[in-house]
């Protein structure tokens, strides 16, 4: 007779509840990596706060510690603008909820590898994607006195800095959810470049950056304009998949580089590099190497070939005593600016087509004026070349 086997139900748990301990870990990991939290620098400490995987900027080799940083979809890239693919079905982007009232409270915070502002999810892009992405935090990445710190680079040149402001998929209820999801992440990235004055629109930032020198240490800021902060022209931009640019490196991020950068004076880029700490070192150079591509397209809003980069601040618009608008009215792009590729085209095909007119203008009339020589009983007399001997 043969004995019936009997399965242990603990056993057929154990994956379940495998899975659920996997799902709980990088949750927990994506929390730190984002500082999604509100309970101050001494959760973090007990828990081991931004320190949790040892990775530093010094030894980028993270594949050691988190697999995905090895994958095919890393960013940040080098966006080579001749290579790009212009897309014109690109929808623009459009913000909401990007001016805060000063009651709203921000916490602004150096997690010890970069300095964050937490965003409140009251702010979207409501338009540019095929669906709603919340805000959740904005940070920066700087290099040090010697050398520019930007993550993307365009055209090989790296900018003095780059800002990210990191969205996520509404229908996903939290970042740290939305994180391992393909659709997860959107990104809004800023290149900076130096300029003669200060940008008063970070002073918001900028000046509370020794209150947070330390690491783990969190200060709370007013509510203000976050427009403020972008390039006036939104519609004008790159977009690839990436992944994060920090450990895990999940691969699960839509990036929209602007073209337009925005200047900052040496004073603020001086706060960015000497004025935060890690540990006992100073905080800086804190930028990931680009990417290779990997076969994957960069799109381009507009033509990047005809189009050149150029600096665009708030700042330009308060120093010539016009207003400073923000929200839709202020991305609402001109039609010169939006056809300036079809514009300069046009204008070269009208001269070609004036200089083929001219010039056959010209042989008719030399034909005719031949023709009356003739007709007139002219005659042509040859004279032969004098020859050199040698």
């Amino acid at each position: 007779m043969l004995k019936q086997k009997h399965t242990n139900p603990n056993i057929m748990q154990r994956p379940r509840q495998m899975q659920r301990l996997l799902f709980l870990l990088l949750a927990q990991l994506l929390k730190v990596v984002f500082c999604d939290t509100n309970e101050g620098p001494e959760h973090e400490r007990r828990h081991g706060g931004p320190t949790l995987g040892h990775w530093t900027y010094t030894d980028q080799d993270w594949k050691k510690d988190f697999q995905q940083c090895e994958g095919k979809s890393q960013s940040p890239i080098n966006i080579e603008t001749s290579k790009t693919m212009f897309n014109k079905n690109l929808p623009k982007i459009i913000l909401e909820g990007y001016s805060l009232p000063e009651t709203t409270s921000l916490n602004l915070t150096n997690n010890g590898h970069t300095v964050k502002l937490t965003l409140p999810d009251s702010m979207s892009i409501s338009s540019g994607f095929s669906q709603k992405y919340l805000a959740a935090q904005l940070h920066f990445h700087w290099g040090s006195v010697s050398s520019s710190g930007s993550e993307h680079t365009v055209d090989g040149t790296r900018y003095a800095a780059e800002m990210h402001v990191v969205h996520y998929a509404a229908k996903y209820g939290s970042l740290s959810t939305a994180a391992l999801e393909a659709d997860g992440l959107a990104v809004l990235a800023v290149l900076f470049q130096v300029g003669p004055n200060d940008n008063k629109n970070y002073n918001h930032i900028f000046d509370k950056l020794q209150d947070v020198s330390e690491e783990g240490v969190i200060v709370q800021i007013p509510g203000f304009d976050v427009n403020t902060l972008l390039p006036r022209q939104l519609y004008r931009f790159f977009r690839y998949n990436g992944s994060l640019t920090t450990p895990p490196c999940f691969q699960t991020v839509t990036w929209t580089v602007f073209n337009d950068t925005i200047q900052l004076s040496k004073a603020q880029l001086h706060k960015l590099e000497t004025n935060l700490k890690t540990g006992h070192h100073t905080l800086d150079s804190n930028f990931r190497f680009v990417q290779p591509l990997n076969g994957r397209k960069v799109f381009a809003s507009f033509s990047a070939t005809l189009a050149s980069r150029r600096m665009v601040t708030k700042e330009d618009t308060a120093e010539s005593g016009g207003d400073d608008k923000s929200g839709s009215e202020l991305r609402e792009p001109n039609a010169y600016s939006t056809h300036s590729g079809d514009t300069l085209a046009i204008i070269f095909g009208i001269l070609f087509g004036c200089t083929v007119l001219v010039f056959v203008i010209y042989v008719l009339r030399q034909r005719k004026r031949r023709s009356l020589n003739t007709e007139s009983g002219q005659k042509v007399i040859y004279k032969p070349t004098t020859t050199m001997e040698a």
